[in-house]
């Protein structure tokens, strides 16, 4: 009984539009909630000047990472350009005889390199120095010997001990703050191994001192309304803290300071490590008058949460259960299920929608009774009348070999009295049994060239010397593929009989298989009689529209009989060419695509 109230309570809203349950949703979930929000804690200005104090420290940040990339982008500059010169290289893998010999190859170098050049440029390096391992070199200028002292140094245990090729390193060095007041004894370096020109025989190490003074400077400029700490493995590398800046002092470490919960921490990566930019903002006052009445905190829990879920959870049903079934339906459709929706649709646009996909079902099924079973009966009925037009034209040339042979067997018998005639029975007896069995009206070219054979031996029997032949085939793959079986047959019974037959000389028929140009060609050629020119339009007319009713007006069936036979097998890209010449001969060229013929 609940469950019947409840879904008539929800067919009410079925009945509502889009746009008015849009509009409810909007008042009670995101109006109403908004206007008590603010009716409350308007007075309060706590979250605003957070989301500002916030803003700023993000864009403190910002500049930060901005200014530090760019100083680090800078020196890094000018360690790949000097990890790449090749003439660098050159002058550092060299041997010296003498000083002298040292000082020319090194001002030699210098001029032909951009070493000063990027040196001087970017003032965020203070200093580049190249250590190599040769005895030869004189120490001076930006190179110096890479000697025992050096290899003991901390920042070269830093290097030797990471699997990387470059890295950049801070430490403090104490000789250094001791002699310069100015720059003190911070240092944080990018040092890389020079083997970019593969396998030496020197070793060779670049170091690129960044201008710790130049750049701690610009981070004191950030120093309005915050601290800021850059810090690398606990150390803090640069700050706008006077405290943390003095430069004749070791770096401080960040976890010798106190926790602020509310400083903002960005890691970004430099080189072979990850430094850790933190901004600790000024504490701010701020009005914390919080409402202690418990009956406005439970209106304001029942206006933002019960309200606006009870309305949403019961205009989603509305919306899915209905979306849901005609999604189901019309995954019927996809199985060819055509089902009509008998449930209750509603009024909205859903409803619509839900009635247009009843009036599309039904249609469907009207169009799969009357059109599809009408084109069922189509392709029966064109299937049947093509069958039937095949055996018609088999059933005509069937007699027509036969009773030309046994003529030619009987008028040969009569004028001569001959035993080679049993060599002729036997021809005679291939064409009789192929003429007769129509099993498989497909052939292979080689079959037919058999049959053709056996027909021209058994026309030569007759006519002795009268009549040659030639038969050639161009490939050997031609003789596999596969046409309707005696078409060659008909036409070359034809150049025997109309062509040789009718002529007072001598007579050559010869027949060809060629491929040319993704075709099967077949030449039929005689030097018979030929035709006159008005037979030959009347012949070529005919070809442009065959049909079988038309066969009756041609005194001689036999060649358009085999042409719409092929039409049937091999559709509309079969060609037949004929050219004759009167009292010099007949050529029949026939052209079948090569993939139709190979499929048979």
């Amino acid at each position: 009984m609940k469950r019947k109230l409840a879904c008539k309570r929800i067919q009410v809203l079925d009945d509502w539009s889009l746009r008015t349950k849009l509009y409810i949703l909007f008042i009670f979930c995101v109006l109403i909630p908004v206007l008590a929000t603010n009716a409350v804690f308007y007075q309060s200005i706590k979250g605003q000047i957070e989301a500002k104090e916030q803003s700023r420290i993000n864009e403190m940040q910002q500049r930060i990472r901005f200014n530090l990339r760019n100083s680090l982008d800078n020196s890094l500059y000018v360690s790949n350009f000097l990890y790449t010169d090749a003439t660098l290289n050159r002058f550092m893998e060299s041997k010296y005889r003498n000083q002298e010999d040292y000082y020319f190859a090194y001002y030699d170098m210098l001029s032909g390199n951009n070493l000063v050049r990027y040196y001087y440029s970017y003032q965020q390096v203070n200093q580049v120095t190249f250590y190599v391992d040769n005895d030869t070199f004189v120490n001076g200028g930006n190179f110096i010997k890479l000697n025992d002292d050096i290899r003991k140094s901390e920042w070269y245990q830093a290097l030797m001990n990471t699997d990387d090729q470059m890295m950049i390193y801070s430490y403090f060095d104490k000789q250094q703050a001791e002699m310069s007041q100015s720059q003190g004894g911070r240092k944080v370096s990018i040092i890389r191994k020079l083997n970019y020109f593969g396998k030496q025989q020197v070793e060779k190490v670049l170091k690129v001192d960044l201008d710790y003074a130049f750049i701690n400077k610009s981070f004191k400029n950030e120093g309005a309304g915050g601290k800021i700490y850059i810090v690398s493995d606990d150390r803090i590398i640069f700050s706008n803290d006077a405290q943390m800046n003095q430069a004749r002092k070791p770096f401080n470490l960040m976890s010798s300071m106190e926790l602020d919960a509310s400083q903002s921490t960005e890691s970004i990566p430099v080189v072979s490590e990850n430094w850790q930019i933190i901004v600790r903002g000024e504490k701010l006052d701020f009005l914390t008058e919080m409402i202690d009445s418990r009956a406005n905190l439970l209106l304001l829990i029942i206006l933002n949460l019960l309200v606006p879920t009870l309305l949403i959870w019961l205009i989603s049903r509305s919306l899915v259960d209905r979306v849901g079934r005609i999604a189901r339906h019309l995954d019927q459709v996809k199985q060819e299920k055509f089902e009509v929706i008998t449930e209750p649709a509603g009024k909205d646009e859903i409803g619509s929608l839900t009635h247009s996909y009843n009036m599309m079902v039904v249609k469907i099924r009207n169009l799969i009774e009357i059109v599809f079973k009408g084109q069922v009966e189509r392709q029966a009925l064109e299937l049947s009348k093509k069958q039937a037009e095949l055996k018609a034209l088999q059933s005509q040339v069937n007699p027509h070999f036969m009773f030309n042979t046994l003529e030619t067997i009987r008028m040969r018998s009569l004028i001569k009295d001959e035993h080679e005639t049993s060599d002729i029975i036997q021809k005679l007896a291939l064409l009789l049994r192929q003429t007769i069995n129509w099993g498989n009206d497909l052939v292979t070219v080689q079959d037919e060239i058999r049959f053709v054979e056996s027909y021209l031996v058994i026309q030569q029997y007759r006519f002795g010397e009268k009549l040659q032949f030639v038969i050639h085939a161009g490939d050997e793959d031609i003789l596999e593929m596969r046409i309707p079986k005696l078409t060659v047959l008909t036409f070359v019974e034809n150049a025997c009989i109309h062509g040789i037959e009718g002529g007072s000389s001598d007579g050559v028929v010869e027949v060809s298989f060629q491929k040319q140009q993704e075709q099967l060609h077949i030449v039929i050629r005689d030097t018979g009689v030929g035709m006159d020119e008005d037979k030959l339009s009347m012949l070529r007319n005919m070809m442009l529209d065959p049909s079988l009713e038309r066969l009756s007006e041609l005194s001689s069936i036999g060649v358009m009989n085999a042409f719409i036979r092929l039409r049937m097998y091999f559709d509309e890209r079969v060609q037949v060419h004929i050219v004759s010449e009167r009292y010099k001969g007949t050529t029949i060229r026939i052209e079948i695509p090569l993939v139709q013929a190979s499929q048979g």
